[in-house]
């Protein structure tokens, strides 16, 4: 993305400014070996961090800015998500975020003026953390940058460049730019979240499975104006506002709302970008009389990417350092806490010598699927908006008018799925005995939340192992009882009694059915010993319904025009009979 102005501050807030502090290094002697070094402290890179430091793993965070955000560009990612709020909350950050943010669960879809339906994420009452906050992304990583000044095993070295990167049989080198000159850095292993132009992407000439800029030319336009209770964010397609482009509406902290708008419809999609163009199309959307400032605005376009492997021997990648895709469902953020997530507990097993290195091998297993699935799914999102062929759009425009009087067919909808946490349902960590009804807390997922006493049952899965019984008891386990708790029992899939085992990252590591301590220290000492399971293969990463959307769209494609009509009745009607089933 690029500015048009007002480069270097959002209204009312300032970017600060780190001290920079010449390393020791510098002073003379041999570098130490760091048991890890994590270069960008971006989202992924400020998590990665905070997880280790909280597990007293000595930890070198570098960054060659020195400050948060990125300067020029607006307030980048703002919807941070159920369970990145979820991993923030050990840190103390998730409720400042809740204070400060705009909280919402429910989002509205229109085509043209009409809505056709609103959809809720969340309509569970008893979760600690709703389905969003939005909050400008420098918010997040100021919040996240104070506390890890708290933590002793971290340091956090601003204005330090890494400008090249050797590795070695034992340890990973790198040369460090400073404003005090070079100087080589070396730890057991690195964290690349140096973002989307990672230096140690190309200096370690890491290949990418795949690598495209979508044509989708879109507007970022910032605004001030006066907030309202009950936010809900807005998705318009065809939005006669934009002469047939679609818009997005989310209200965020500080007064501030932000409005994307497709512009490749447009002649000259970059003149569209301009202050006065976007004002034109503001005060078409919100009213001639509806007050307000703009306070940013500029181009962009998203480039899908995704590399072939996340690891790279001691070097691990995380973030937009090992995929790019476009900001529809808001999983990019989101994506890079969670690969943080994932990671920081295998390293500080590994480098506590409590773990063998194969666990590592896991982090490439667990988080290369969720990457490529986040790339799919916030790709796709692109050809649901702006349909590329006839048929694309005969499809889309059914699909809409399936969802505007079914239930059933909401979630063929794709105006940006919404993230959610991913599900390692092939990870060779994974353990189950008996039968459960249900998948939403199968072995891989992330922990249901629900009520728990006079808490929050994610609040019990502190970052270590845990073990929960359900309608039973056993030594050092969580004891869930069904009285009070019944809510916790049906999406734990709990019959009468079970016994489930959580990783320190919040995700099931292991179910059975029954109470069973030795199956708990079991599927606990296998993951400590290396010894995984072969990994199923991997399913296709596109979901349902945007197969069944490719799969009729070809069709329809490959037909005369004058046919495409009737064969698209005769599909919905085979939908609407079986409610949502796809056809023969």
């Amino acid at each position: 993305m690029s500015a048009t102005f007002q480069p270097d501050r959002m209204p009312g807030y300032v970017l600060p400014k780190y001290e920079y502090r010449k390393p020791p290094e510098l002073g003379g002697g041999d570098s130490p070996l760091y048991p890890v070094i994590v270069v960008g402290a971006g989202l992924a890179g400020l998590t990665t961090a905070l997880e280790l430091g909280s597990r007293g793993v000595r930890t070198v965070l570098l960054d060659d800015d020195d400050t948060v955000g990125a300067q020029g560009l607006s307030s980048r990612g703002i919807c941070h998500a159920k369970r990145s709020l979820e991993i923030f909350d050990r840190f103390g950050v998730a409720e400042r975020i809740r204070a400060k943010g705009v909280t919402w669960n429910e989002g509205d879809v229109f085509v043209r003026d009409e809505r056709i339906f609103r959809f809720n994420l969340q309509p569970g009452q008893d979760q600690k953390f709703p389905a969003f906050v939005n909050l400008q992304q420098f918010y997040v990583e100021q919040y996240l940058v104070e506390a890890l000044q708290r933590m002793d095993a971290v340091s956090l070295r601003w204005k330090n460049r890494v400008a090249g990167v050797k590795q070695q049989a034992d340890h990973v080198a790198l040369a460090v730019e400073t404003p005090d000159g070079r100087y080589t850095l070396r730890a057991q292993y690195v964290v690349a979240a140096d973002g989307a132009h990672s230096v140690l992407r190309e200096q370690l000439g890491a290949k990418d499975a795949e690598s495209s800029l979508f044509d989708n030319h879109w507007c970022i336009a910032d605004v001030r104006m006066p907030g309202s209770p009950g936010a809900v964010r807005k998705a318009f397609l065809d939005a006669p506002q934009n002469d047939g482009g679609a818009v997005w509406v989310h209200q965020m902290a500080d007064g501030i709302w932000r409005t994307d708008w497709l512009i490749s419809h447009y002649d000259d999609p970059q003149a569209e970008a301009q202050p006065e163009r976007a004002r034109a199309r503001l005060k078409k959307l919100l009213g001639p009389d509806a007050p307000f400032e703009l306070v940013w605005v500029g181009p962009w376009r998203f480039r899908r990417r995704v590399l072939e492997r996340m690891t790279h021997g001691r070097v691990f990648f995380m973030g937009d350092a090992s995929a790019q895709h476009s900001p529809f469902g808001a999983r990019g953020g989101n994506r890079a806490v969670q690969d943080a997530n994932n990671l920081a507990w295998k390293l500080a097993l590994v480098v506590a010598g409590k773990a063998p290195a194969a666990l590592l091998q896991t982090y490439e297993q667990e988080r290369h699927f969720a990457a490529r699935e986040a790339v799919e799914i916030a790709s796709r999102s692109a050809v649901f908006i702006a349909p590329e062929t006839a048929g694309q759009r005969l499809v889309r425009d059914a699909f809409l008018e399936l969802a505007r009087r079914h239930e059933w067919a909401r979630p063929m909808v794709n105006v940006g799925r919404l993230a959610v946490a991913s599900v390692y349902a092939f990870s060779p960590l994974n353990m189950e005995r008996g039968s459960f009804d249900s998948t939403l807390a199968q072995p891989g997922a992330a922990a249901p939340d629900g009520r728990y006493g006079s808490g929050f049952f994610v609040e019990r899965l502190q970052g270590d192992f845990t073990v929960a019984c359900f309608g039973g008891e056993a030594p050092g386990a969580l004891c869930v009882q069904r009285e009070g708790h019944e809510a916790l029992f049906e999406r734990y899939s709990v019959g009468d009694k079970a016994t489930y085992v959580f990783r320190p990252d919040g995700h099931v590591l292991a179910r059975c059915t029954g109470i069973d301590p030795l199956f708990a220290r079991h599927a606990i000492d296998a993951l400590l010993a290396g010894a995984t399971r072969p990994a199923p293969a991997a399913q296709s990463v596109q979901p349902a319904a945007d197969r069944l959307f490719d799969k009729l769209s070809a069709e329809l494609d490959a037909m005369a025009p004058e046919l495409r009509a009737g064969a698209l009745a005769t599909a919905v009607a085979q939908l609407e009979s079986k409610s949502g089933s796809e056809p023969d």
